[in-house]
């Protein structure tokens, strides 16, 4: 069996008539072109030559730029002449088809799709990326014929997220793709309805990571911005390690006016000219040859090849391809915001390394000396829990950490090993106004689980949870996936730390028996704003002294209250500061 990669070409809708510049695999990534970036992570997984497919006719320009960017290519034609050469390949053979419009922010690493293919001819399998969620959530409301709101179905990422974004490369044997000729080759999403219409079996691989879509002007610009600014990252670092630079942002082999201005992250390629008195302004790329006129304004803008801002023009968050142009042709808005990560509304305001790093390293150690001190008693529990109840000693349910990774939460079991079920059934007689259940003389609790659970001794097994570091001994409570979907503000926030063993609403709640969700949202965030080693000192005295929150504690004794102008949080730190007379403010706009 031979691995046959296959890159798909095509021209993007922003790109010039220029077929030698309008071209997703010659659209530059950072400091390298996608093609050549795109060709190491194929001979990671084949050694065979790869065949070009274009979805445009490949003039002579277009096949110099692809074998100047990458010589060892076997052949280059377009997508529609590739049908006919079907016949020269074995049933047995394997096409890899990459697309160049679904692209990671990373780059693509193809070996996860072509490690289960070894051997194996008999299944299409497809790498699919998922959308970027802005505040990893998104509701779909679903109406009645009348269109009155029936209900509001509100999704998660990463654990409910059927949002696939795009198909970024797919694993296709010969033998599977003769059932459905001619293939679809327009796009890989398209080629993946084709083959499972045509009663192919495929399998999906996610890809688990962000994903721009370069054949739209937003995608190629986030893109382009992305590997800038951590190209410039990185070679600032190394200067104050005292390297030498990893990087060269600006090329020896570019001609850059005494008078030109570049301001924040700015690569220029070789053989790229900026005239005097020009300002650009990064992230921006500048492609090789390209020209910018003397006067000319470039802001957050990706420039390629050959390509040419006119003397005086403004160009603004736009992709340029072909000839000079006008003001008129290139000043303009991003048509769509790029994919991002919004900063979580109720994170911590600021970085607090020490209080974090002695938190990490104190906890288990106390968490080991409880275990150790306590585990007679845990023995005799564990011998109460066996021989008064059919079931295993301890029980483990599935929470969601920091950063929403699951991991077991372990308790003594004081509950019937079919609890989750009879829940369902006890419904009606829920007493909570949230998420969580509680009834009372709940029957599925065992007679000694019942004196756990007064005790509040029967989360004593949680210490191995602190000392594997999934738990901490202080925290917002975890709860399961179910639980946490109802507010995502509250999500964010107390899934922005480690949940604990105890918490703020533990010892300071109110109304125990009937509980008010508003209540534990309020204190699980106020706990999250002020995060601190005197706080959680002060809620793990506050749980001794209380039993276990048995007596609610004042808030003020917890936190001292600030004033209000203190208390709204810390304001968004520009990625880049420039000195507002160094930047004309219509180029920012």
């Amino acid at each position: 069996m031979s691995i046959i990669p296959v890159l798909l070409d095509s021209r993007p809708a922003f790109s010039g008539a220029d077929s030698a510049s309008g071209s997703l695999l010659l659209l530059p990534a950072g400091n390298e072109l996608v093609l050549r970036e795109m060709m190491r992570s194929v001979l990671k997984v084949t050694a065979h030559r790869p065949i070009v497919l274009s979805s445009f006719e490949p003039d002579e320009a277009y096949q110099k730029r692809i074998v100047d960017a990458f010589s060892d290519v076997d052949r280059i034609t377009m997508v529609r002449k590739f049908g006919n050469e079907l016949q020269r390949f074995a049933p047995s053979d394997v096409f890899l088809f990459v697309s160049s419009i679904c692209y990671p922010v990373d780059g693509i690493d193809l070996r996860p799709l072509c490690a289960t293919a070894v051997n194996d001819a008999r299944m299409v399998r497809h790498l699919v990326a998922f959308e970027a969620p802005t505040l990893r959530t998104k509701e779909l409301v679903q109406t009645d014929d009348d269109g009155r709101v029936r209900r509001i179905q509100r999704y998660f990422e990463p654990v409910t997220w059927p949002f696939p974004s795009g198909v970024m490369a797919s694993l296709v044997p010969v033998a599977c793709a003769q059932i459905a000729l001619p293939l679809t080759l327009g796009s890989l999403e398209g080629l993946r309805m084709q083959l499972t219409s045509s009663g192919v079996p495929s399998q999906d691989v996610p890809f688990h990571g962000d994903c721009f879509d370069l054949d739209d002007e937003a995608g190629a610009l986030a893109l382009s911005e992305r590997r800038v600014s951590a190209l410039h990252t990185m070679r600032d670092l190394s200067r104050n390690r005292g390297a030498s630079r990893v990087h060269s942002l600006v090329s020896s082999k570019a001609t850059i006016a005494a008078t030109a201005r570049l301001v924040g992250p700015v690569m220029v390629r070789d053989g790229a000219s900026i005239g005097e008195g020009a300002l650009v302004v990064g992230p921006a790329s500048i492609g090789e040859r390209a020209t910018i006129g003397a006067g000319a304004i470039v802001a957050q803008s990706l420039l390629l090849a050959d390509s040419a801002v006119a003397p005086g023009a403004t160009v603004r968050h736009r992709v340029v391809s072909g000839d000079a142009v006008s003001t008129a042709a290139v000043a303009g808005q991003r048509r769509h915001a790029a994919p991002h990560r919004v900063a979580e509304p109720d994170a911590p305001r600021r970085s607090i390394p020490t209080y974090v790093t002695t938190k990490a390293l104190l906890e288990p150690i106390l968490a080991a000396v409880a275990l150790i001190v306590l585990s007679p008693l845990m023995a005799v529990i564990a011998i109460l829990v066996k021989f008064t109840s059919t079931g295993p000693i301890f029980y483990g349910d599935s929470r969601e950490g920091k950063d929403a990774r699951a991991f077991k939460c372990w308790k003594f079991r004081s509950m019937l090993t079919n609890a989750d079920d009879l829940q369902r059934a006890l419904a009606a007689q829920q007493k909570m106004d949230g998420p969580q259940f509680k009834m009372a003389n709940d029957p599925r609790v065992t007679k000694i689980g019942g004196i756990l659970r007064r005790l509040n001794v029967d989360e004593l097994p949680q210490l191995w949870n602190v000392l594997k570091g999934e738990m901490s001994l202080v925290g917002p409570r975890p709860s399961p996936f179910r639980e946490n979907q109802i507010c995502v503000p509250w999500r964010n926030g107390r899934l922005s730390v480690r949940p604990g063993i105890t918490g703020l609403w533990q010892v300071c709640r109110k109304d125990r028996e009937t509980g008010d969700f508003h209540q534990w949202i309020h204190y699980d965030l106020l706990y999250v704003r002020n995060v601190s080693f005197l706080l959680d000192v002060k809620i793990f005295v506050a749980t001794i002294l209380t039993l276990g929150g048995r007596k609610p504690v004042p808030l003020s004794y917890m936190i001292r209250r600030r004033p209000r102008a203190r208390r709204l949080g810390a304001t968004t730190t520009p990625r880049y500061r420039v000195r507002a007379e160094s930047v004309p403010s219509t180029v920012l706009r």
